[in-house]
């Protein structure tokens, strides 16, 4: 009976997984990063709306 030693992955085949690992973190990252900054602007318009309507209520 022969015992099979288990190495790791061939360089290339690991290289080739990173790389498609990194590729799809950054464009996670992206993804999030643009719908982040797009909730800012949103929050932003409905803050500005807000206190337009506070001060329109409070000066009419």
């Amino acid at each position: 009976m022969s015992r099979r030693i288990f190495g790791l992955p061939q360089p290339a085949l690991s290289r080739e997984k990173n790389l498609v690992l990194i590729l799809l973190a950054i464009l996670v990252a992206l993804v999030l990063w643009n719908t982040f900054w797009w909730l800012v602007r949103l929050m932003l318009f409905v803050v500005i709306v807000y206190i337009i309507y506070q001060l329109l209520k409070h000066y009419a």
